[in-house]
């Protein structure tokens, strides 16, 4: 990504978390975060990653709903914020890299906990030196 496209990419973000968390009134946009942006080559495409807080499954289809619902508006308010003469279409993902790093969180700490376990025993089923 050049030094241009990374610019932009990332005053789109800044603009798109305006737009949701300002212009847009739908509840299912609520707790939404734009987490990443990266634009095409050519500037015609923006992949945008969103985020909703809480994270469940039924929570972010529900989020993913309402920016595709609202994906024209969108565009139309982002066209205002920019000075680019062509603002690139926008297509919207779900950032799993939250949920992945929550699961590898989990399962850093069960490791934890099962070293602590096992050391507890090893510590309570040494015999004493005689």
């Amino acid at each position: 990504m050049s030094k241009r496209q990374k610019r932009i990419a990332d005053l789109i973000m800044r603009e798109l978390s305006y737009i949701v968390q300002r212009r847009i009134k739908d509840p299912r946009l609520q707790g939404l975060t734009i987490t990443g942006a990266k634009i095409t080559a050519d500037y015609k495409y923006a992949d945008i990653y969103i985020y909703r807080l809480g994270g469940d499954p039924a929570s972010l289809q529900e989020a993913m709903a309402g920016v595709e619902s609202a994906k024209g508006f969108i565009r139309h308010e982002l066209a205002g914020l920019l000075t680019i003469r062509q603002t690139p279409e926008l297509r919207f993902h779900l950032d799993d890299s939250i949920s992945y790093g929550e699961h590898i969180e989990a399962l850093l700490e069960q490791i934890h906990h099962e070293r602590q376990a096992d050391e507890r025993d090893d510590h309570t089923n040494r015999t004493p030196n005689s």
